[in-house]
């Protein structure tokens, strides 16, 4: 037995169909992530600042990605964020700085909760300090300390690659 809908569209003058755009919407969506996560694990981009100039190397190892610790002559980023000025930071004695204490600890909670969200791997605790090749090295120990009390125990530093001639 038909459909009284059915028969009532082929009197009118033909059948038309219906798409379903479920499948399409689907597909749309898988291509749409593959080509997301192809292009985010093509490369990481350093974040640069002006007039900062890091020490070039020959290390051929990729930088991973990872939390960005960025040290100029005149101030301390975490991942684009002022948190400290660099002469007051030189000017006292403790090795510790608080303020990048503080964001450092706030990272960390945050990495260890979307480790633990995501039931993959644990946190590393992986860092990337990327300091301006003319900082004076007391300052670049205060924030490697500073880091490793953090729960940020792997420390990279971030160099230009060296062309080998």
């Amino acid at each position: 037995m038909r459909s009284p809908r059915l028969s009532a569209r082929r009197a009118a003058g033909g059948m038309s169909t219906f798409l379903t755009l479920t499948s399409l919407v689907d597909l749309f969506t898988n291509l749409v992530l593959f080509l997301l996560y192809n292009f985010s694990a093509e490369g990481t981009s350093i974040p640069s600042a002006e007039r900062m100039r890091l020490p070039e190397s020959l290390s051929q190892q990729t930088p991973h990605t990872t939390v960005t610790v960025m040290v100029t002559q005149s101030d301390i980023f975490l991942e684009g964020k002022r948190v400290a000025g660099t002469a007051a930071v030189l000017n006292t004695e403790e090795l510790l700085i608080p303020d990048l204490k503080k964001e450092l600890d706030y990272e960390a909670e945050r990495g260890k909760y979307f480790a633990n969200l995501a039931n993959a791997s644990a946190f590393e605790g992986r860092i990337t300090i990327l300091g301006d090749k003319h900082i004076p090295f007391r300052l670049l120990e205060k924030v490697m300390f500073t880091c490793s009390q953090a729960d940020f125990g792997q420390i990279d530093l971030g160099v230009i690659r060296k062309e080998v001639t």
